[in-house]
């Protein structure tokens, strides 16, 4: 049968809708009504689950991009091209401020707001840091009283701040998505419009950024400094990949941007005066000043180049709870099921062994947020859901995920995973690596920066065991044998930089871990170097070339013990 004129035209109308970077074209469009038609008592925010599933839809930290979902299905709606279930219409969330300025002054200054622990060191100096749950209706109640626009509603991936001076709230800030539309900043990047459609997400935009009153001169910069220097570091662990530039705009009838300029943010020139209302763009006439800030040296040229450097993010296959071993001796509920329940008794749905164990697989299978676990949870088979130990026919939420992994420390959850993983794994014979690593952007103030020495295996990438190099200790070297203490690791393969050439851990390793090693020997022990020169080791390792006579061997020499 002959498509009518109306629906045709409508079809050809589609073809004109951008989604991420992207054209829907009428094949994408019949998949959306399809899965929309064929709804039964779902409300939006599943219907927009299962898009995000059908198209493959993930962000980089494993979480369906729901939210952006829904925004196509409401657009896609008011232009005629699917219809929603009734009670889908959008409302305004509850968090979110009115939309002027009206009653915002009225608003009580909040009592208790984000506060920091009592460590000395880190009171000593600011410290800025992203807020933590229970911190969220305290930062929304300073901003709404103090800052001339409101709280108003983070779009997009969004992180808050609180800088703290003695541990005391002095200041709160606010990232959140870049603006779609910014002329001088374009032009300063050199993006067309395929590149900038493709490498906008990686633009953050400083929303909000409040001083609280009566606050010392010169704190703004202060705060700006250290935020822009653990910003990349948070995004990448909040949402799975990194920023390369900042971006701002200031209102300049009421600001000049000091503080930006303090901090070398560069300006860029004046927006033109419009302004985004729903699906349409508005001229209000009020022009703001853009300035920019590379958070890092190859950023620009990053967000330059045309190639798509990230490919589609996709998530990782869901991997095989039937063979896991989970239940009987040494599997991992009977590992978790050792961890005593901190939570009261009353209003309990789920056994803590349960919930931890969900989330181990969720872990393992890539997932990097609460919420990506919960959305994992829910794809479950039912039989496999009863296999980790969940006696309801729904997987908890994220609510409960985020509570109880963040009650129990994130830190004993992964040393528990890390320790039944070693156990399991089948170590005798495999390679196993000692390497640390500083933690980007984890320095608070006078606190120095977290750094971390890992075991882990050379096949699969798993982490073994976890330590972290206390600031009392000169470097990891003290560390390698507590690391080991408790991994079974006869017979594999210890492998380490030429930091850790050292006579007491190749001892450690081969005496009373009754495993090998293959360390790295450089210039910076002559000794050691020259007795390897003495062993005339030229035909070591098998690809040297055994006919050159008198052939020296390279400084960095492996070398071998068992």
């Amino acid at each position: 049968m002959e498509r009518s004129p109306v629906r045709r035209g409508k079809e050809e109308a589609a073809e004109r809708i951008l989604y991420r970077g992207k054209t829907l074209d009428r094949n994408d469009l019949r998949t959306i009504r399809r899965i929309v038609s064929g709804a039964k008592g779902e409300n939006l925010r599943q219907l927009s689950e299962r898009v995000c599933k059908a198209f493959e839809w993930y962000r980089p930290n494993g979480e369906l991009r729901e939210r952006s979902a829904k925004a196509l299905l409401r657009r896609l709606e008011k232009r005629g091209l699917v219809q929603l279930p009734p009670g889908s219409a959008r409302r305004t969330p509850s968090n979110q401020g009115p939309a002027n300025g009206a009653g915002r002054r009225r608003a009580l200054p909040p009592e208790d707001g984000p506060k920091v622990s009592n460590d000395t060191d880190r009171e000593r100096g600011l410290v800025v840091r992203p807020i933590v749950a229970q911190e969220r209706r305290a930062w929304r109640q300073h901003m709404a009283c103090y800052h001339y626009l409101g709280c108003g509603r983070l779009v997009g991936e969004s992180i808050c701040y609180a800088a703290l001076l003695g541990g005391q709230v002095v200041g709160l800030v606010a990232w959140a998505a870049a603006a779609l539309k910014c002329g001088v900043r374009d032009r300063y990047v050199g993006w067309d419009e395929a590149t900038k459609a493709a490498k906008l997400g990686f633009v953050v935009n400083n929303v909000r950024f409040l001083i609280l009153p009566n606050q010392q001169k010169n704190l703004a910069s202060r705060i700006l400094g250290a935020n822009l220097r653990r910003l990349s570091a948070d995004w990448k662990r909040a949402y799975g990949h990194a920023v390369h530039l900042a971006e701002t705009f200031v209102d300049a009838r009421r600001f000049r941007g000091t503080c930006y300029r303090a901090s070398n943010w560069q300006l860029l020139g004046e927006t033109r005066g419009w302004a985004r209302s729903g699906a349409t763009y508005q001229h209000h006439g009020a022009k703001k000043l853009v300035f920019v800030y590379p958070l890092s040296g190859h950023g620009l040229a990053f967000l330059r180049a045309p190639e798509l450097v990230e490919k589609e993010v996709r998530r990782v296959s869901m991997i095989d709870v039937e063979k896991l071993p989970l239940k009987g001796e040494g599997g991992l509920i009977e590992e978790l099921e050792a961890l005593p329940d901190f939570r009261k008794p009353r209003g309990k749905r789920f056994s803590l062994s349960c919930i931890l164990s969900i989330a181990a697989c969720a872990v393992l299978s890539g997932m990097k947020s609460f919420i990506a676990m919960a959305q994992w949870a829910r794809e479950i088979p039912e039989d496999q859901l009863k296999r980790l130990g969940c006696r309801r026919k729904f997987p908890p939420a994220e609510k409960t995920f985020r509570l109880v992994l963040g009650r129990m420390g994130a830190e004993a959850f992964e040393e528990r995973v890390g320790q039944w993983s070693a156990r399991t794994a089948d170590l005798p014979g495999e390679g196993i690596a000692l390497d640390g690593k500083t933690v980007r952007g984890s320095a608070d103030g006078e606190t120095p920066p977290t750094h971390l020495l890992s075991a882990f295996t050379h096949t699969e990438g798993v982490v073994l065991q976890e330590s972290r190099v206390t600031p009392d200790k000169t470097n990891e070297i003290p560390c390698v044998n507590p690391l080991l203490e408790d991994l079974e690791i006869e017979d594999s393969v210890v492998t380490a930089d030429a930091m850790h050439t050292q006579k007491e851990t190749a001892r450690y390793i081969v005496e009373d871990k009754k495993a090998d090693y293959l360390f790295t020997v450089k210039g910076n022990q002559p000794g050691l170097c020259a007795d390897i020169d003495l062993l005339h080791l030229e035909a070591f390792p098998p690809s040297g070339h055994h006919g050159e006579q008198g052939a020296r061997p390279d400084r960095n020499t492996p070398a071998l013990g068992e």
